[in-house]
């Protein structure tokens, strides 16, 4: 399958006499366009002659990044144009334009002398000057205008608007279609981008060669995930796709797992991607050069450095980081070049396609070592300062600087969600080079991913940071990424791992307090944390009962005290009794933890409020439990408002719980006989259930809910509901 047509392709001639006639000389279109339909049929709208008039589109320019398949959509949308549909009876003209071929590229001179022999102007006739050459040029394809004889012109592997501005028509009835790895913007054209492949016509591509090649190779459908690997790791290049496929024909033996193996390395990978039969060569790495060559010294620095970010995409501010200097016209210029693109744009973030990051990477090695690691120190500083600054600000920290970097708390949380993943790759891949900082940044990042219940991101960041303190780093550390690692552990499900961790960190704490008798409420937190994760309620019960012990011990006669965490052992300490079945006992733990956690958020809201609703929210249960439906009805109603508040800033963060609190508010709304409120409730909370992927078990128990709701009664099918959603919560 022919799906990148590459720079083979050239009808310049220096012999004389007329040239065949133009539609002869168009090259042969792919066998089989595959994935490019919309763009196809939108590049199909402009050659339409019925769009001839004051608004009729003469320039049409294709661009994409190298290998993207430009050509072959250019030379598919002719031939469809001109020879099936016949809307060019004066033929089509095709000129390779060489743009970033390392041999020279071709002139706008030398273009208009290619296509007036082609028109069959003999070389003696042709006018001496370039100018001369371009007025003749558009006098021709005026005159067979005039006869009804409209020309379509494909100019292919252009890279400069100098090459293309002598070719287009004067005429609207003719059509000019351009293709560039730049974006022409001095062109007066419609812009028509292409980017990689959808995954189906990726694997299509592969398939197809395959099987046309030999009909009974059965390597695609018997190698199913071999071959998404394979297509993944050309990132849905075609022109990568192609090679592949080309290995994959010229040696039948090949299993596609052993070929998705050799792609699997990352410092090899374009190396494989390649293929030469002695005469046609074909190289990703080759194709790539031909653009970063035309780039300047700045430019050049820029695209290096960018291999340097470790995330898969980043911001203008993060590329000026890299650089050390504004960067914003310096991205657009290798946007332009397609060796980068903003996605959505106008939104300031800018992503490389997977083998132009490896390029780029191949490049960077060959800078001086000491200017990577400076970039590199700079680019997360710059994240971890920033993520400092938005953090706090999203927990009250009244700090000025913080104020000056976000105008708002909806800034600052559009800025974490935008870094996620690159805060989160940061962390794991510099955690060696800078354990400071990412030290620094690890506790409040676990958090923060643990919220939005990214818990294998989270597990990843605290063993990566761990990994640095471990042996060497300061005792508070360790013990401190402990408790996080077994947080993110336990929301991970990984529950036995979890509680080993918070075990560790326990002992790690518990050898601390001994010199320094200050860092017992450390002790008492991980004590806590391991009230919630034990999987057998009297060991959470026992945990819990020390933590309040050490708790009120620190708190004095501030119990609201942040730093010693006495309201969540008390949380913890009436699940664990609630779970023993000692549900009147289970209230006034639950009752005091609830008025702490309101005092704490009342003087700070942005840290304490979502712990403020999960203590209402439990509050209601025990109180159901303990029969005290009204009181319940209260606190679930005051849980549920304010999770519907946090929801509102941050979805992602608190969906779950308001979903849990939506349920529990109609679990109590059916005792005291509000039935009505009790469906409502509940088929929100099913219908946020389904959307949120929670488990069948409990899908199923809403949906028996809302068919029961009549015959509900207050200890048969509400207490089976309170159970389950119970213990979803301690899994």
């Amino acid at each position: 399958m022919e799906q990148f047509a590459g720079d083979q392709y050239n009808i310049i001639s220096t012999g004389t006499g007329p040239v065949p006639q133009a539609t002869a000389a168009l090259p042969a279109p792919p066998a089989h366009l595959v994935g490019r339909t919309s763009e196809a049929e939108q590049l199909l709208e402009l050659l339409d002659p019925e769009g001839q008039g004051p608004s009729a589109v003469v320039v049409s320019a294709v661009f994409g990044l190298a290998g993207i398949g430009k050509t072959a959509l250019a030379l598919h949308v002719a031939h469809e144009a001109a020879i099936v549909r016949n809307w060019y009876p004066g033929g089509v003209l095709f000129v390779n334009l060489r743009g970033y071929d390392p041999e020279g590229q071709v002139t706008g001179g030398q273009a208009l002398a290619a296509l007036l022999r082609a028109l069959g102007v003999r070389d003696k006739d042709l006018p001496s000057t370039t100018d001369e050459q371009a007025a003749f040029y558009r006098s021709e394809l005026a005159r067979m205008a005039d006869q009804g004889r409209r020309v379509l012109v494909v100019a292919g592997n252009a890279s400069t608007a100098a090459q293309v501005s002598p070719l287009i028509p004067a005429r609207r009835e003719h059509r000019l279609v351009v293709t560039s790895r730049d974006i022409l913007a001095a062109l007066p054209a419609r812009q028509l981008g292409l980017y990689e492949l959808a995954p189906g016509p990726a694997r299509e591509l592969i398939s197809d060669s395959l099987s046309r090649a030999r009909p009974d190779d059965a390597r695609p459908s018997r190698e199913r995930e071999a071959l998404d690997e394979v297509v993944r790791h050309c990132g849905r290049l075609p022109l990568a796709l192609e090679i592949a496929a080309a290995r994959l024909t010229g040696d039948p033996g090949l299993s596609l797992a052993a070929f998705a193996a050799e792609l699997a390395d990352d410092r090899g990978r374009l190396e494989h991607l390649r293929y030469d039969d002695g005469g046609h060569s074909l190289a990703v790495r080759a194709a790539f050069e031909g653009s970063y060559r035309r780039l300047d010294p700045a430019q050049a620095l820029l695209f290096r450095r960018l291999s340097l970010n470790p995330g898969p995409d980043l911001a203008t501010d993060a590329a000026e980081a890299l650089v050390g200097r504004p960067a914003r016209r310096l991205l657009a210029d290798l946007a332009r070049t397609a060796l980068l693109s903003e996605q959505p744009v106008g939104a300031g973030r800018w992503r490389m396609h997977d083998l132009i990051r490896l390029y780029a990477a191949e490049l960077a090695e060959g800078d001086d070592a000491g200017a990577r690691a400076e970039a590199a120190g700079r680019l997360l500083e710059h994240y971890a300062t920033t993520f400092e600054a938005a953090t706090a600000l999203l927990v009250d920290l009244p700090e000025e600087r913080i104020r000056q970097r976000f105008g708002s708390r909806g800034e600052a949380l559009g800025w974490l969600k935008g870094e996620r993943a690159n805060l989160t790759a940061a962390a794991q891949t510099f955690s060696r080079s800078h354990p400071d900082v990412v030290v620094r940044i690890a506790f409040d990042l676990v958090h923060r991913l643990f919220q939005w219940r990214y818990f294998d991101d989270g597990t990843a960041v605290a063993k990566a940071a761990l990994a640095v303190v471990d042996g060497h780093g300061t005792m508070s550390d360790r013990g401190g990424l402990h408790t996080i690692l077994g947080m993110a552990l336990f929301g991970a499900g990984r529950r036995a791992e979890a509680v080993a961790a918070t075990q560790e960190s326990i002992r790690i704490y518990r050898e601390l307090a001994r010199d320094q008798p200050d860092a017992e409420p450390l002790v008492g937190r991980s004590l806590a944390n391991l009230g919630f994760q034990e999987p057998d309620p009297e060991r959470r019960r026992m945990a819990a009962e020390e933590a309040v012990s050490i708790g009120r011990r620190w708190a004095g006669a501030d119990p609201a005290l942040p730093h010693v965490e006495l309201a969540g052992a008390l949380h913890n300490l009436s699940v664990a009794l609630a779970d023993l079945g000692r549900h009147s006992e289970a209230v006034a733990p639950a009752q005091e933890a609830m008025e702490i956690r309101r005092r704490q958020a009342q003087a700070a809201p942005g840290a304490f409020q979502r712990y403020f609703a999960d203590l209402l929210i439990h509050l209601s249960a025990k109180l159901l439990e303990a029969g005290r439906p009204e009181d319940a009805v209260l606190r679930a109603t005051e849980g549920e408002d304010v999770f519907r508040q946090l929801a509102a800033e941050d979805l992602r963060a608190h969906e779950h719980a308001l979903c849990d609190a939506l349920a529990r508010l109609g679990l109590a709304c059916v005792v005291v006989g509000r039935t009505e409120e009790a469906r409502e409730l509940h088929a929100q909370a099913m219908t946020m259930a389904a959307r949120l992927g929670e488990n069948a078990e409990v899908t199923a128990v809403l949906t028996e809910f809302t068919r029961a709701l009549p015959a509900a009664e207050k200890g048969g099918l509400w207490h089976r509901i309170a159970k389950t959603y119970r213990d979803r919560r301690s899994t």
